[in-house]
């Protein structure tokens, strides 16, 4: 070769892909969606304040959530509440009380303490203050604490005086809440609940833009009942991210139904990807899944008739899934105005390219034995990084996180049940998303076939439950998704990634 050309060809300083360095952990040649990763070191600290039984743990935890997953930031909830109950204090404080202002007063101090070792940590952590902050001169407090360590931060308050909202929350906290456990969903939790919340009321003073120092500050005010935010001084890719995330929030938690399609004709021979339609079996589920929406989704447990939302992505075997759902039309009240009606099409199909199954690009329609005789080398890289890994021309799990997270704000949108059919590669990521796993556990969530996921998210956990529809009377042949052996799935893995059916 002559040596012009060859040294025109050489690359001594070559460049890597963008974004390899920003993923920590993994190996690879490809680029990655930066979005999903930080874009800056800034440290920020979020102060949710606010009355009592207002929905702000709630609000707090789904922000941390978002922010770890979807952001891959340190993120950590100072909960004063937690604080509180590990000083032996069950109840939230009666501010009538002397005595249980300075608890009070300790908790909160025992909690900015650990907030600000955890953000001398982290040059890009994020730290979460959950707690009434009902005064000026408590809030003030917090930001002088949070300016000592160079630290960003925004309020923000959440707000809600709808009478059945707040009725509906003091009987959840008898309920559901640590504080009651030991007189757990009673009349007496229910009445000692508020009448600690009145003792928050009387001391309570607004953070609000017409304060002298307060209206310098950054904050966000939130009235979920009303429909009304005020969003003031807040700059920044990452307040703003939160800002957008907590408008779209609901205060209240509402069920989210997760279906893979039915077996399809690419499932019986083992294919992966591809745009099949469904086999006989996968026909036998779809009308098992309509049965289903018909008693579980469109009717609460009294037997009411309830409006209801269907999703699927575009593709043959999701849609075909939905072919025997019906779509009645319904009256429905104005969630503002009763005296206003609607008409509702129940379970009218909205279909999402976002939730498209993960493009395998090259190795679309192959099974696996084929991809590991045809491309060897890809085959042992996504055993190695399955979440990073990236099909050749196509997608990782890295890309579908990336493309989900508007789906995400979508669902969190939403009141009404929803049943998304969808994809085991998809479906896995919400799954993850909503009950706390590593991204790097998402790729191993087990999405069976013929089997509905029930999620119900809450302020302190999340509720799960599996039901299986459609058992065929044969044994049906692999449907080419079987995962990586258990000795070659992440050590950390630390969950039970497949309970049981229901």
């Amino acid at each position: 070769m002559d040596d012009s050309v060859k040294k025109k060809r050489e690359n001594p300083f070559p460049q890597t892909a963008p974004g390899t360095e920003a993923a920590i952990g993994h190996v690879l040649d490809n680029s990655i969606p930066l979005s999903i990763f930080p874009i800056c070191s800034d440290k920020l600290c979020i102060c949710v304040c606010g009355l009592p039984a207002r929905g702000k743990t709630h609000i707090a935890r789904r922000i941390a959530r978002y922010l770890e997953f979807f952001h891959a930031v340190p993120v950590s909830v100072f909960d004063v509440a937690e604080y509180r109950r590990k000083l032996g204090f069950q109840r939230i404080p009666d501010l009538r009380s002397i005595e249980d202002q300075e608890t009070s007063k300790k908790c909160y101090d025992n909690a900015l303490c650990d907030l600000e070792e955890f953000l001398r940590a982290h040059d890009n952590g994020v730290g979460i203050y959950d707690a009434s902050s009902i005064t000026h001169a408590i809030r003030h407090r917090i930001k002088c604490k949070v300016q000592s360590i160079g630290c960003k931060l925004m309020f923000i308050q959440v707000e809600n005086d709808d009478p059945k909202f707040l009725s509906d929350q003091y009987k959840l906290t008898a309920v559901s809440s640590p504080d009651y456990a030991d007189i757990n969903d009673s009349p007496e939790a229910e009445e000692d609940y508020r009448l600690r919340v009145q003792s928050y009321e009387a001391h309570y003073e607004r953070l609000c833009d017409c304060h002298s120092i307060e209206s310098k500050w950054s904050f966000l005010i939130c009235d979920h009942s009303k429909q009304h935010y005020v969003v003031h001084n807040v700059r920044g890719h990452l307040p703003l991210k939160v800002v957008n995330f907590v408008i779209n929030l609901r205060t209240t938690s509402h069920a989210f139904y997760l279906s893979r399609h039915g077996q399809s004709e690419y499932n019986v021979e083992g294919r992966i990807g591809g745009n099949s339609g469904l086999s006989e079996h996968g026909v036998n589920y779809a009308k098992k899944l309509a049965k289903f929406v018909d008693e579980e989704l469109k009717r609460d447990k009294d037997g009411n008739v309830v409006p209801a939302r269907l999703w699927s992505s575009t593709m043959r075997r999701t849609v075909e899934t939905t072919q025997f759902i019906t779509n009645e039309t319904i009256i429905v009240k104005d969630e503002h105005d009763d005296s206003l009606e609607h008409e509702w099409v129940q379970m009218r199909l909205r279909q999402w390219f976002h939730l498209d199954e993960i493009f395998a690009g090259a190795c679309d329609g192959m099974t696996y034995a084929e991809i590991e005789e045809q491309y060897p080398e890809e085959f042992e890289l996504r055993k190695h990084d399955k979440l990073a890994y990236r099909y050749p021309r196509g997608e990782s799990y890295l890309d579908v996180i990336a493309r989900l997270e508007p789906i995400i704000i979508e669902m969190e949108r939403h009141r009404e049940p929803l049943l998304i059919v969808g994809h085991q590669g998809i479906l896995r990521i919400i799954y993850a998303f909503y009950t706390g796993l590593k991204r790097a556990e998402a790729p191993y969530v087990s999405i069976p076939l013929n089997t509905v996921i029930k999620l119900v998210p809450t302020a302190h956990d999340i509720k799960v439950e599996r039901k299986t529809l459609y058992r065929p009377t044969i044994h049906l042949p692999s449907d080419g998704q079987d995962e990586i052996p258990e000795d070659q799935r992440p050590i950390d893995t630390s969950v039970n990634l497949d309970p049981p059916s229901h």
